[in-house]
């Protein structure tokens, strides 16, 4: 028979599901119900004979239910006679059946229901322990919870005691006084030794009184199980829903495929892809997924980043002294390698691989490998490894790595050590820079088992202080070998030997802390990082705090898609829970109060050289709808560097604040003046500082935030300023012209990228790009608005400090009212002024002599020719606006403006810009799926699964090694949800618009304004 399902519990709903025994794990409930009738039977029959009362039988269909079902024994004792006004003492525990007491009754009762037990066993119910194991095998934890004493021995019995984290019975109420049901308190106690809260806790019980008690506890669900006829007494006490099978109970089940992200076989070529996607980070430092035996090489890259950790080296470049700040490569923790016997050092490619798995397991925050070699002499050993940092102590992370020998005995030696010899080697484009941003301190024993290194950028003078506890253990003790010291400058490690028999396994633990001199609340980097490792233990006490803080991110950050067409043959799931991963990784909870942005490639490699852009743009709505505090964190990171940005616009002749194009640690501009192409080796300007549009996209940032959370305190203290700074900095760059009568923007780039200058001009820069321009009027538009919201007495203060004029904040709505917006070809918003007079391209030519052109600049430069001679773009530049503002938002711009906003505006514009697109950025396929989501679905799927995609399958050919695209990674995100959701906060209302794509069936996310969303197709 098919039962109907009533309801499906989900790991992102649910962290625990407590069971009742009897009635619901096992056929228990009629041998209670039996024993009971014994019991009272025998006793109201001896009581009528003694007192000549007509007998009235226990009745099992009402009297059992009513008064004993559920209860603690002598609970059910008294409340039974006390119905039939009989009237008993308590007694004690220990009177025997000749005493006329209440606990000689309970006693007997459970003599009866012992020998049942001894005689005929114990049936569970099938269905209830098959969703058991169902539960089990998706992370949901179960515990027990009777009132029975016997609960243990039925468990045993039935052979499922091992199905249950935790048990709270009969012997537990007494011990510890808890209160019987229908109170909560072992359901609580349950909980608590659980570890989650009752929230996120699901009841299963058969008893009204358990029913009650579920309730009384304020526990997430509480699910009735009606086996006999009572489905509405449950309804009344509280349940929530009501089965009279488990098998009406569903577990949402996903494959382990849909957290893993897997690679099979060792290959060398695609090493650098898999070492920057396996990075492992914590909000405070990364560190790539390197193996720990491994040092840079022409196939390998171990790094570590510390979240804002850079540093400043002067190059002579061919008799041009070139200066660049670097996101800098710290001392590698991960060292550990062995050999067997006299033979080399473990190398990937000196020995028979015969199997070799990695995974990044993306629910636990681990990485792990699995390799069974072969060496030259012909000894087979497994070898395993597990990683994490950590993301509940942030300055903790941890290695185990374990050796098995399957066919030998030798000694094997073991290394381990911190190496702070590395340099910045990582991004080929900057491989003819300095490169040694390293000065070695002290390195230094630690007791037995430890290391210190202590080293110092040279310029920054960032001080780093790592110690490092490496431990050995065999069969669960814990070795105790002699140790060889290993020290030169800038690296310090121990050998040790261990002598290991066929069969036995080696376990190696590593755990390493990481401080710096710019820590809170500490005396000293070296002094907290020994305290840290000394009060650390075991990797599996490490490994399961930081799981549960994985736990708790992944239940407020995951968003849940079941693909619905067959054909859809991406594992979606996983890539979007691999972008979320990493988005974690470079911003968490532990980044909040540091002095950090978010860079365009994370703290996962040195392209860019770990500056920030404006890809905060794109990160931050996953942030703000979830965990806001993060935002405003990031936030303070522009706000702090507003000085700078102020001195930057004075320095231009410019009022207000002009933000970098690429920002480090100071906030001044680090865009490089040269770039190299590596098509012709020549070195080209770089005038991509002249985009100023990331100006907008900081007060774009603010805007957002403040309308999510209504953060009045923040906009009053700091987003005020910086939207008023930057606008004032849009109103000094714009200048009136007579002949248009409308003001207008000069000598800037676009998003785009691919146009710096018109042709053959020698001077860079742009004439009124439609989205610069649009975007300064926005920003104008929030700068009168946010002056509204601030109290007068904030508003005086802040237009005194900064020197803000009536006639200024005048001119700031004039310019709102007539900024200059280039059009063509009816309608057609032009990229920027002259755009249409520009060359069109012969794409598919260029397509077939290179075919892969998303980089069609360094190709035409590489010919002698320009990419400011074509129609053409890198990434989206009008079409961001499209990707910013709804047809609405946008509509009334334009209006405010005095341009027409036909309905065909959008599609129009979209139709005439792909078509001349490279896509050589990661953001231009996110961007496209988003502008296309409405109008060409099937096209806008295409474009999203390249973005989802964009890193895993390196889209670009060869940048993924160098740092992974945590712009794009976002976006992805944000596509489903904003744009499947429909959900957007305008005019202080949140709206909701959802459309499923057609090859989804459901999405599910949280948020932190509304709670989780769930939407189906």
């Amino acid at each position: 028979m098919h039962l109907k399902v009533a309801i499906t519990l989900s790991s992102r709903d649910y962290d625990a599901v407590l069971f009742d025994l009897d009635g619901v794990l096992t056929k228990t409930a009629r041998v209670h119900a039996a024993a009971w009738k014994k019991l009272f039977d025998t006793f109201l029959e001896q009581r009528a004979t003694q007192s000549g009362e007509p007998f009235v039988p226990f009745a099992i269909d009402t009297d059992y239910p009513r008064y004993v079902d559920g209860k603690p024994r002598y609970d059910g004792v008294r409340d039974f006679l006390e119905s039939r006004g009989i009237i008993l003492p308590l007694g004690a525990p220990e009177d025997g059946p000749e005493v006329q007491s209440v606990h000689a009754l309970g006693n007997l009762k459970d003599r009866y229901f012992k020998e049942h037990l001894e005689q005929q066993g114990v049936e569970p119910y099938e269905s209830a322990i098959a969703l058991v194991r169902q539960l089990r095998a998706q992370e949901i934890k179960t515990a027990v919870v009777s009132s029975s004493n016997n609960c243990a021995a039925v468990l045993e019995v039935a052979d499922i005691a091992q199905l249950f984290e935790a048990r709270v019975d009969g012997k537990d109420v007494t011990r510890l006084a808890l209160q019987g049901k229908p109170a909560p308190d072992a359901f609580l106690e349950a909980a608590r030794r659980l570890g989650v809260e009752p929230s996120r806790v699901v009841v299963v019980e058969d008893a009204v009184a358990g029913v009650e008690a579920g309730r009384a506890g304020q526990f997430g669900c509480v699910i009735g199980v009606d086996r006999g006829g009572h489905a509405q007494a449950l309804r009344d006490g509280g349940a929530d829903v009501v089965v009279t099978d488990m098998a009406q109970v569903r577990v949402a089940e996903e494959p382990s495929s849909a957290w893993s992200l897997e690679f099979e076989g060792f290959d060398p070529a695609k090493e650098g892809i898999r070492e920057v996607l396996c990075t492992l980070g914590n909000g405070y430092f990364a560190t790539r997924g390197a193996a720990a035996w491994v040092v840079a090489d022409d196939i390998h890259y171990p790094g570590t980043y510390l979240a804002g950790g850079y540093n400043r080296l002067r190059t002579d470049i061919k008799g041009r002294m070139v200066e660049n700040e670097d996101l800098v490569n710290f001392p590698n923790w991960l060292a550990l390698s062995f050999r067997i016997a006299d033979q080399e050092w473990f190398e990937a490619r000196t020995v028979t691989i015969l199997s070799y798995h990695q995974e990044l397991d993306l629910r636990h925050g681990m990485l792990l490998r699995n390799i069974s070699f072969e060496d030259k002499q012909g000894r087979r050993s497994t070898f395993t490894e597990r990683r994490l940092v950590s993301m509940s102590e942030m300055h903790l992370s941890a290695l185990e790595l374990t050796l098995t020998a399957d066919n030998w005995s030798e000694v094997v030696t073991v290394r381990s050590a911190i190496d702070g010899r590395v340099v910045n080697a990582g991004a080929k484009l900057y491989r003819k820079f300095n490169n040694k941003h390293l000065e070695p301190l002290a390195g230094k024993v630690i007791g037995e088992d430890g290391v210190s290194l202590s080293t110092r950028t040279c310029q920054s003078n960032i001080q780093i202080s790592q110690v490092a506890r490496t431990q050995a253990f065999m069969s669960g003790e814990r070795l105790e070998a002699r140790r060889r010291i290993i020290e030169e400058p800038g690296y310090i490690g121990q050998e040790l030997k261990i002598d290991l028999k066929q069969g036995q396994t080696l376990v190696l633990e590593k755990m390493a802390s990481l401080y710096t001199g710019r820590d809170h609340a500490i005396s000293e980097g070296g002094l907290e990082a020994q305290k840290m490792i000394a009060r650390t233990g075991r990797f599996d006490d490490v490994l399961a705090n930081h799981i549960l803080a994985w736990k708790h991110l992944w239940r407020r950050f995951d968003v849940h898609v079941r693909p619905g067409d067959p054909d859809f043959k991406l594992n979606v799931p996983m890539l979007l829970r691999l972008n979320m991963f990493h988005l974690l990784q470079a911003v968490s909870s532990n980044s909040i109060g540091l002095d950090i942005g978010v860079p365009a490639r994370g703290w996962t490699g040195e392209a860019y050289q770990g500056h920030v852009f404006w890809d905060e743009l794109f990160i931050f709505p996953f942030f703000n709808y979830r965990m806001p505090e993060i935002t405003r964190s990031l936030l303070m990171y522009r706000y702090r560097r507003l000085d700078e940005a102020r001195c930057a616009a004075t320095a231009a002749g410019y009022q207000g604040a002009m933000f970098p194009w690429q920002s480090g640690s100071d906030g001044q501009e680090e865009t490089q003046a040269l770039n190299l192409n590596p098509r012709s080796e020549r070195w080209v300007p770089d005038n991509s500082y002249l985009q100023r549009h990331v100006g907008s996209a900081i007060a774009h940032n603010v805007w957002q935030y403040f309308q999510v959370t209504h953060d009045i305190e923040f906009l009053h203290s700091y987003g005020a300023e910086l939207v008023l700074e930057i606008a004032r900095f849009w109103s000094s760059i714009a200048c009136f012209t007579e002949e248009r009568g409308r003001y207008e923007i000069h000598g800037v780039m676009g998003p785009d990228e691919f146009h710096d200058r018109y042709p053959d001009s020698p001077t860079p820069g742009l004439n009124n790009n439609a989205y610069t321009n649009l975007m300064a009027a926005w920003v104008l538009c929030r700068a009168l608005e946010v002056l509204d919201l601030l109290s007068d007495l904030r508003r005086a203060e802040l237009t005194i400090r900064l020197g803000l004029s009536i006639e200024e904040i005048e001119r700031w709505a004039d310019i709102s009212h007539r900024m200059f917006v280039p059009f063509h070809d009816d309608g057609i918003i032009c990229q920027f002024e002259g755009y249409e007079q520009l060359a069109e391209l012969d794409w598919e030519a260029y397509r077939t002599r290179y075919g892969n052109i998303q980089r069609l600049d360094l190709i035409l430069e590489g010919e002698n020719d320009s990419a400011n001679r074509y129609k053409l773009s890198k990434q989206p530049d009008v079409m961001m606006l499209f990707y910013l503002f709804s047809a609405e938002e946008l509509s009334g711009l334009f209006q405010r403006l005095g341009y027409p906003f036909k309905d065909d505006t959008i599609p129009r514009n979209i139709a005439y810009y792909s078509s001349r697109s490279s896509h050589g950025s990661t953001l231009s396929r996110m961007v496209y799926a988003w502008v296309l989501a409405r109008s060409a679905r099937p096209r806008a799927m295409d474009f999203f699964a390249e973005a989802l995609m964009s890193d895993v399958s390196d889209v670009q050919q060869g940048t993924t090694a160098e740092g992974i695209h945590l712009g794009a990674m976002a976006g992805t995100v944000d596509q489903v949800q904003r744009v499947s959701t429909g959900i957007e906060v305008r005019g202080d209302i949140l709206h909701l618009n959802p459309e499923l794509p057609k090859r989804w069936s459901a999405s599910t996310c949280a948020s932190a304004t509304e709670g989780t969303h769930s939407i189906c197709g």
